[in-house]
């Protein structure tokens, strides 16, 4: 075994000058012993040169050799019979796993490859396991087979990180027998280029041939396909059949062809290699199998491919691409009356058998091939969890706010680009008084911190320290995501502070606000990296640290694809004179000012949507005003109904005195609504003043109304803006927000 180890890979590790990811295939068998789910796995693996693929099979003959390279795989065979094949083979892939480091384990089929995959997985649970299922049995009779290893071999499906599955059938097993994981439905393909030039070769024109290619076994039902050549023979219909393939019944289904004189119309082929079955579906005129039960049936697609007529039956993955009378035709299980009759009409319509023959080769080279399937295997590949990451935020959906949107984007989007990702929201301990519940709160992340390799934390102070104790005592990396100045934010709420941000920064005050500065840098100042949404912050967190070079900017993604067009105001009598304004309700924001700004404005009215500490003193200034018909305040409401009102409006303003990014400007020139909003912060990083909207300075009464006379009076003008804002917003979509963050976490992480 020692020797099988110090084998070097032959075929090589390097890929475009980066060493190739290792996968790991645990499978009972592997060629020469050939069966479905062997063909696939070599088919897959000869198409995936991006990866280095080590297999760990079973020894079954001594003639075969320990270890091997077929094809871009090198083969491990071990001994010891089935019963001792999931531990032996877990112990030869601990130890090839401290030579040679693996990406990925690969389990074919949940069964023994399954077992040795699990006991790997517990001792490298930071490895995502790719389970495959191919079973062709029964549910019955695999869980006979089971028994009493039945909780252990629900884990497999627990633990599996993902799911494919060669049929829809067997994905619903999967979810049945416990999978929480994504899974998918890749079938198993052909070379559908092989059947190009086919031509049939038939030694005896006069007799109709039937074909199977099949293992030997009960459930393919090969001894109901025996009964039906001797009714057939029985009513003088020249016929014979070809059965290619071998297994434990041959004796037995041989012994009953005698039993039913009808040797000398049934031959038994035997094994042959899987370059050779096109030869003999070359001499047939249809394809059989009647099984009992079916995971897909790849041999159906081969006589597909290669223009058969086939038939089978309603059972397992077969009806997902028999669709009857238009790609094959079905028949009863275990009923040889009715798969004689549906032969004999196939072979005595030639429209049908045409029909049939064109409709099946069509699906295979359309959804079958294994080009198509590999592809969509690469892709599996890349979407396994490479790290696991801990996102530590403040507020999470249902919450609403920024960094909740924040988190429930990178939730939805971070494991399809190799992520596995928890999130713990602050609200698992707010109900505790302040205090106690940060230090709960520490507890918990410390604990997560153990099954995870990074921590993403959304603030600096309630999550962020917490998140900084937790990552050191665990020994992980921490990324802090500074979206605002929480100590700063702080102090204007509720500490009487009234500096701007900037000034803020230089400036001393009391020991509660210098407390919690001293806090906010020394977890900044800690982190391995520190993310801010634009240039503008970047800038100002960067006086907080050390080296500047770990601060990073990736602006905040939206959805730029909701619906950009707004309505069409040109053939109405009056237009909506309508201006709308978003943000939660806090003094910077400056939403007082735009109340007393719409005295000015008699002829429109103005929508301020969001909530906050400072929505009665707006309601309050708005009916000491009596604008209560001109000024609307909604309150917090969902995303859809802001669009819509955005749609229905004129122009979105926004009056801010700090702003480190604003989603509420990014998806108003998304939706091409022309926007007046203050030079503040990052907002000259997604308003080009005159070309996509207007930048003014806060509070500035003159300049306000200048830009919205712009906007009301010149129409070329507003359409203008209007395209220039929607080609804007694509710098700031959700793609690249993703990607730019994934970039950051990879290089982290190596």
């Amino acid at each position: 075994m020692l020797g099988m180890l110090s084998n070097p890979r032959p075929n090589g590790s390097i890929y475009m000058g980066k060493t190739k990811p290792r996968v790991l295939i645990f499978s009972l068998a592997y060629f020469p012993l050939v069966g479905g789910a062997e063909i696939a796995v070599k088919e897959i693996t000869e198409r995936l040169g991006v990866f280095c693929f080590d297999l760990i099979t079973l020894k079954f003959e001594r003639s075969h050799v320990s270890h091997e390279v077929r094809g871009d795989v090198n083969v491990y065979r071990i001994g010891g019979g089935k019963g001792l094949f999931p531990v032996r083979a877990f112990l030869l892939a601990r130890r090839l796993h401290r030579q040679k480091k693996y990406r990925v384990t690969w389990s074919i089929m949940a069964a023994y490859a399954g077992f040795a995959a699990l006991f790997f997985k517990f001792f490298n649970p930071r490895i995502p396991l790719l389970l495959t299922l191919q079973e062709g049995d029964s549910e019955e009779h695999i869980l006979k087979r089971v028994g009493l290893f039945y909780p252990l071999w629900k884990l497999i499906f627990k633990k599996a990180d993902y799911i494919q599955a060669i049929s829809k059938y067997l994905a619903d097993f999967a979810r049945r027998h416990g999978a929480t994981c994504s899974i998918e439905v890749v079938p198993n393909g052909v070379n559908p280029q092989i059947y190009a030039d086919y031509t049939r070769i038939y030694a005896d024109k006069d007799t109709r041939t039937i074909i199977t290619t099949s293992r030997l076994v009960y459930k393919n039902g090969i001894d109901t396909l025996i009964r039906v050549c001797a009714l057939l023979k029985a009513k003088s219909y020249k016929l014979k059949a070809i059965i290619v393939g071998d297994g434990p019944d041959r004796s037995k289904l041989e012994k009953l062809a005698t039993d039913l004189n009808v040797a000398d119309k049934v031959k038994f082929v035997g094994q042959v290699d899987p370059e050779e079955i096109p030869k003999y579906l070359s001499g047939a005129d249809i394809f059989v199998r009647p099984s009992r039960s079916e995971g897909l049936g790849n041999s159906f697609l081969e006589a597909m491919a290669a223009g058969l007529p086939v038939i089978g039956t309603r059972v397992g993955g077969i009806p997902e691409f028999i669709k009857d009378r238009e790609t094959g035709l079905f028949c009863d299980v275990d009923n040889p009356g009715d798969l004689a009759q549906k032969i004999t009409r196939v072979l005595d319509d030639d429209k049908l058998y045409q029909r049939l023959s064109e409709s099946g080769r069509k699906l295979v080279e359309e959804s079958y091939s294994w080009e198509n399937i590999s592809e969509k295997m690469r892709r599996i590949m890349d979407k396994l969890p490479k790290k696991k990451l801990l996102l530590a935020t403040g507020i999470y959906p249902p919450e609403i706010g920024g960094p909740a949107t924040y988190a429930a984007l990178l939730k939805k989007e971070l494991p399809s680009r190799g992520f596995d990702i928890t999130v713990l929201p602050f609200r698992v301990v707010r109900s505790w008084p302040v205090g106690i519940r940060h230090f709960f709160y520490f507890i918990r992340a410390f604990q997560l911190c153990l099954r995870h390799d990074l921590v993403l934390a959304q603030d600096t102070i309630s999550v962020g320290l917490p998140s900084l104790l937790a990552a050191k005592l665990s020994g992980r990396k921490l990324i802090i995501r500074v979206p605002g100045d929480y100590v700063w934010e702080q102090s204007v709420q509720r500490f009487g502070v009234k500096d701007s941000i900037d000034d803020f920064q230089n400036r001393k005050y009391g020991f509660r606000v210098e407390s919690l500065r001293k806090i906010q840098k020394l977890v900044v100042g800690r982190a391995d990296v520190v993310i801010t949404p634009s240039k503008y912050f970047q800038k100002l967190v960067s006086g907080w640290v050390r080296d500047q070079n770990k601060v990073k900017v990736i602006y905040n993604g939206i959805d730029i694809n909701i619906k950009n067009q707004k309505p069409n105001l040109k053939n109405t009598n009056q237009k909506s004179k309508i201006i709308i304004s978003a943000g939660r309700l806090v003094p910077w924001k400056g939403f007082s000012f735009l109340v007393e700004l719409m005295r000015d404005l008699p002829e429109w009215k103005l929508i301020i949507a969001g909530d906050g500490p400072e929505y009665e003193n707006l309601k309050s200034q708005i009916s000491n005003l009596k604008l209560d018909n001109q000024i609307k305040l909604l309150g917090q409401i969902p995303r859809d109904e802001l669009m819509q009102k955005m749609q229905e409006a004129e122009i979105f303003v926004l009056n801010t005195h700090f702003e480190s990014f604003s989603f509420q400007v990014v998806e108003a020139i998304c939706l091409g609504l022309p926007v007046v909003a203050t030079k503040i912060g990052n907002l000259d990083e997604i308003i080009d003043d005159g070309i996509n909207g207007f930048l003014v300075e806060p509070d500035n009464r003159e300049q306000f109304l200048d830009a919205i006379k712009k906007i009301e009076s010149d129409n070329g003008l507003k359409h203008t803006i209007s395209r220039n804002a929607v080609a804007k917003a694509q710098s700031f979509s959700i793609e690249n927000t993703v990607n730019n963050l994934c970039t950051v976490l990879n290089k982290i992480a190596s």
